[in-house]
This record gives C-alpha cells, structure tokens and sequence, in this order.
C-alpha cells in the first residue's frame, strides 16, 4: 500500500527532473537501470521500493527530510 509520503517523493523526483531538464530515459541511464524500471518506481507500480528510491534521490542530490506530522483536527 503506498502512503501519502510516498507520493510526495515520487512528486519531488519528478518535479527535480522537470529542473534538470532530465527525461526518465536520461536518468535511468545515469543510474545504470533500464527506463521501465525507473517509470515503474516513479509510478508506484512496483510498490514501496526504499532502496531504489533513495538511490534517485541521491542521484539528483535530493534527501528526505522527516518532519513532526500535522495535528489532526476534529471535525
């Protein structure tokens, strides 16, 4: 089951790659993985895959950062 948070590093990836002028082609082929490989992580198709995530994001020199979650309000 993939989480909010999951979501939100898949969109950073891509936001990153959209400023780096990267295609998802480009990038596999700097992490030496093939480009379904890297669309399939990108699109949470092959689930919470940490390891694989965390070498993108190192590969765009990105880190996560953890932060206190939000209150929930009642309703």
């Amino acid at each position: 089951m993939l989480t909010d948070q999951d979501d939100l590093i898949r969109q950073r990836i891509r936001a990153r790659m959209a400023e780096r002028g990267l295609t998802q082609a480009q990038l596999a082929r700097q992490l030496g993985i093939k480009p379904p490989s890297l669309a399939q992580v990108l699109s949470g198709r092959r689930g919470r895959i940490p390891e694989s995530l965390l070498t993108v994001l190192a590969a765009l020199e990105l880190h996560i950062e953890i932060l206190p979650a939000l209150e929930k309000q009642d309703g």
